[in-house]
């Protein structure tokens, strides 16, 4: 007899929920189409969807759904999983025969989702799809008004809008991207304020990101390498111009169809140049957990662009397993049999917990890749910096105390030449001045004979 299984809780539709390729943490992805770009609730890292359009029966549930219900089951409507879509989700089920061959499926009936919220309107700009949303705001694909030219418009959150500090940190992106003219990084075109929305817009790039080019193409070795080599050459760029990313992952590049890269979001950028602005909160640590440095961790302020190659290093780690170096990781080479063991080497630097004996720049990072690509022939990483060493501190005191020795001797030296001329200049002048004093002694005597 037919009933209606109203009292159950709502199931998930096929494929709703998702595993993090970061965490391992469920998403709940039915409000989105496969392709998507998802952002965990738990560690922030956007994936992509990876959806199934058939049917699922209630009945007929895998031990995997089952678990998946489980925990829907804990946490109790999947529509409060932080960071989900809002979904609606009707079940109705028949409950006769249901253990019986042949018994009809339960239709899954999905509500409408949502009414998305209106575009915000910006002068000069017509706004028609939103590509993304990140921590400080979404990105939108528009046309230019002026010269009808796609781009890409990034507009802090209206939320976000009213806090000043956010607003600084907004400002010091477009100030860092205002810097850079590298074809390996997204070019800003302007930036300005329209009513309450802040906006940055930039070229519109047809790509996808390095974590979802790597999950679909599956790019080897060297041609990782050839990729991850344009990264390191946008980022010593970069760093020339003072400007350090702060949230370098695979994310946060994208990849062209023709094979080239583009490095974007400097939403964390740091300015080290001389008097560039330094917010308030600077010494907080911001940015994606699993890929920053150890030192920005602990005070963000002083992080410097050694901070990018740690994350770097990260970011080549897991591209190339498919894990995250954590705690005592293993050797790339171990895990992927026949690879060229310059890779442990070359990350082995990169994720050095001390800064000073990573890469000293960026530049050297792409010249190792360079070689690991077969574009160039071998060439070694300079070696690491010295760094805690006692013979090196007393050769160092050694050589500051010789220093001030020699600065000492050119300086008495100095004097007594300069004393010695004195002298020789007073000797030479004295005779003179006797005689003029006798001329003028010597009339005033002739005078007084006279006058007697």
């Amino acid at each position: 007899m037919p009933g209606t299984l109203a009292e159950e809780r709502p199931r998930p539709t096929p494929g709703a929920l998702q595993r993090c390729p970061n965490c391992e943490a469920r998403t709940d992805v039915s409000a989105h189409v496969a392709g998507a770009l998802v952002r965990c609730a738990r560690c922030g890292v956007r994936f992509a969807v990876q959806r199934r359009e058939a049917s699922w029966p209630v009945r007929a549930r895998s031990p995997d759904d089952r678990l998946l219900w489980e925990e829907l089951a804990a946490v109790g409507n999947p529509n409060s999983i932080p960071g989900a879509a809002p979904t609606s989700l009707e079940v109705a089920a028949d409950d006769a025969g249901g253990n019986e061959p042949g018994a009809q499926a339960a239709e899954v009936a999905v509500a409408a989702p949502p009414r998305p919220l209106p575009f915000p309107q910006l002068e000069g700009f017509a706004l028609h799809e939103r590509l993304g949303q990140g921590g400080m705001g979404e990105v939108y694909r528009a046309t230019r008004l002026a010269d009808a030219r796609p781009v890409a418009v990034k507009v802090l959150s209206a939320s976000l809008a009213a806090v000043p500090d956010y607003v600084r940190r907004f400002d010091r992106e477009a100030a860092a991207m205002a810097q850079l003219d590298h074809p390996g990084i997204v070019r800003l075109l302007s930036r300005g304020r329209s009513g309450p929305y802040f906006w940055i817009s930039m070229e519109l790039i047809d790509g996808v990101s390095l974590r979802t080019h790597a999950f679909q193409a599956r790019p080897s070795a060297r041609a990782l390498a050839r990729l991850l080599t344009q990264v390191a050459h946008a980022l010593a760029y970069a760093h020339a111009r003072a400007v350090v990313h702060r949230d370098l992952k695979p994310d946060n590049v994208l990849v062209l169809r023709d094979g080239r890269t583009k490095m974007l979001d400097f939403g964390l950028a740091g300015l080290h140049a001389e008097g560039a602005e330094v917010l308030t909160q600077s010494n907080v640590a911001m940015g994606t957990a699993n890929y920053m440095a150890p030192e920005q961790r602990k005070d963000a302020r002083r992080a410097d662009h050694r901070a990018d190659l740690y994350s770097f290093g990260v970011m080549a780690y897991e591209l190339l397993t498919g894990e995250l170096p954590v705690g005592r990781f293993q050797p790339v080479s171990r895990l992927i049999p026949g690879l060229d063991r310059a890779w442990d080497a070359l990350l082995d630097r990169c994720l050095e917990q001390d800064p000073s004996a990573r890469p000293h720049s960026a530049l050297e990072l792409a010249h190792a890749l360079d070689t690991l690509a077969g574009i160039s022939p071998a060439l070694e990483l300079a070696p690491r910096t010295k760094r805690h060493s006692r013979r090196s501190r007393v050769w160092s005191w050694l050589g500051i105390g010789g220093g001030i020795a020699v600065v000492l001797a050119i300086a008495g030296l100095r004097v007594a030449h300069d004393h010695a001329r004195t002298q020789a200049f007073a000797a030479a002048s004295l005779p003179a001045a006797r005689a003029e004093a006798r001329m003028v002694i010597g009339p005033a005597r002739v005078f007084k004979k006279q006058r007697r």
